[in-house]
């Protein structure tokens, strides 16, 4: 009985000495790992550049997979002057001090700091609640070296006539005074940006802009730029600009053209396929035709920085005009107007499938099937400008390749929302389309683009 009690006694003494070793264990490791671990906390700065001006907000996040966020302090220096813009410190136990990941934004405002302009540091410094370091924690500094601009760049406008037409097109050169992120010409809502690569100096640029063919003539226009801190500069600069009338033409849609164009157009997205044949034309003509004009337009987020073209462009050989630029088209079903809208090119009629030329010298930018202006060729000019050839039976060129002025890209066709063969020719600057007109003018180019071009070099060759 007594040998049973001592054997009982061991066993309870045995597994408590087993569990207070676990015990012991436990809290080395939680110690090893948790308290006295010695990874140091990381930090995030969104931060896109090291330029600031008046007021700059930078985001960030601070985080510490173990112990948690302590502290947290930000600091901007300039020569022996500071300015603490944060000092927060995160209790241990507090819903932020345990998070993962803690966002923060520190804001710099120049006026309240009393920085100048001039290099300046941005520091910041992060503890966590590890207890190494004499219980202050691991630490992690970091410097981001700034630059404090608060001096609005100075924009020269070279050129000094701007004659422009409604749904036409104008040249601008202008010389900025410093690097900026972005500039070119605004006009009432449309912003067409500067590019470098034309003159040798690279603080000149050039830009095409164009007024809509629904823009009045009392639109206001100026060269717009901003630096890399933000800071915009705005310039006003002489301008003429011309009303134009444009032609309408009334178009009569029947059963037979239905059935012949609508059966390309039942793959598009949200085509109302149980809608009667006059709905499902309007879904194609109004919602499509937005859609494919946007599509081809964003081809402009890229344009080669240099100018391929020279001398007039090029219009289909021994082709008759069918619909002009911006024609107001009225659409009639069965005697009542179903629908208006602007044709935004010209439509050229020849010999079925005859050969495309390329207007002019580029480099081709897209190819590929476009709702209803089907088969499409879009070839890049160089510094934004494009042009259109649409309805192509085929293509005979890939995007990237190099083209001459006159080369055959394709052959006309009946493809898209085209009642016969013909060619659709358009021409864009960045996100309008302009009359292709003015660009198959010799005239109209030595004097709004050739001359004017020449004037700028001859007169800035010497600075």
């Amino acid at each position: 009985m007594a040998s049973r009690k001592k054997q009982r006694g061991k066993g309870v003494k045995y597994l408590l000495g087993v569990v207070l070793g676990a015990l012991v264990l436990g809290a080395l490791i939680w110690l090893v790992m948790y308290g006295f671990e010695g990874g140091e906390p990381r930090v995030r700065l969104e931060l896109k550049d090291k330029y600031i001006s008046a007021v700059e907000r930078i985001q960030a996040k601070a985080w510490d997979d173990k112990s948690g966020i302590r502290r947290i302090r930000a600091l901007v220096v300039q020569e022996e002057s500071e300015a603490v813009l944060m000092d927060e410190k995160f209790p241990k136990g507090t819903a932020s001090a345990e998070e993962m990941a803690y966002a923060f934004t520190l804001e710099i405002n120049i006026r309240e700091t009393g920085l100048s302009e001039g290099e300046a540091l941005l520091r910041i410094e992060i503890w966590d609640h590890s207890w190494r370091n004499m219980f202050s924690g691991n630490r992690l500094s970091l410097e981001e070296k700034l630059v404090v601009d608060l001096t609005a760049p100075h924009i020269e406008v070279l050129t000094r006539q701007h004659n422009v037409s409604q749904g036409g097109a104008g040249l601008i050169t202008y010389r900025l005074s410093e690097e900026c992120s972005r500039h070119g010409v605004s006009v009432d809502g449309h912003f067409f940006p500067g590019y470098s690569g034309y003159f040798d100096d690279p603080g000149m640029y050039i830009a095409f802009f164009g007024l809509a063919h629904d823009q009045d003539t009392d639109v206001d226009m100026r060269v717009e730029a901003e630096d890399l801190a933000g800071n915009t500069g705005r310039s006003g600069f002489p301008y003429y600009l011309r009303a134009r009338h444009f032609n309408s033409e009334t178009l009569r849609i029947t059963d037979r053209f239905l059935r012949n164009i609508l059966p390309e157009f039942e793959n598009a997205e949200g085509f109302p396929k149980d809608e009667p044949p006059v709905e499902q034309f309007l879904f194609v003509n109004r919602g499509l035709r937005k859609k494919n004009n946007q599509t081809m337009l964003s081809v402009a987020k890229e344009t080669e920085h240099r100018k391929h073209w020279h001398g007039d462009f090029l219009r289909l050989p021994n082709s008759a005009r069918k619909s002009g630029f911006a024609d107001r088209r009225t659409y009639e079903y069965a005697g009542k107007k179903i629908d208006r809208q602007v044709h935004m090119g010209i439509d050229l009629a020849s010999v079925r499938q005859a050969p495309v030329p390329a207007a002019n010298a580029g480099r081709v930018a897209f190819v590929g099937r476009v709702g209803i202006y089907g088969n499409v060729v879009i070839i890049d000019h160089g510094f934004g400008l494009f042009s259109v050839y649409a309805h192509l039976s085929r293509s005979d060129v890939s995007e990237g390749d190099a083209v001459e002025k006159a080369d055959i890209i394709g052959t006309t066709g009946t493809t898209g929302l085209a009642g016969g063969d013909h060619l659709h020719y358009g021409m864009f600057i960045n996100d309008i389309f302009v009359n292709p007109v003015e660009w198959w003018d010799s005239s109209w180019i030595e004097n709004n683009v050739t001359k004017k071009l020449d004037r700028v070099r001859e007169l800035t060759s010497g600075r």
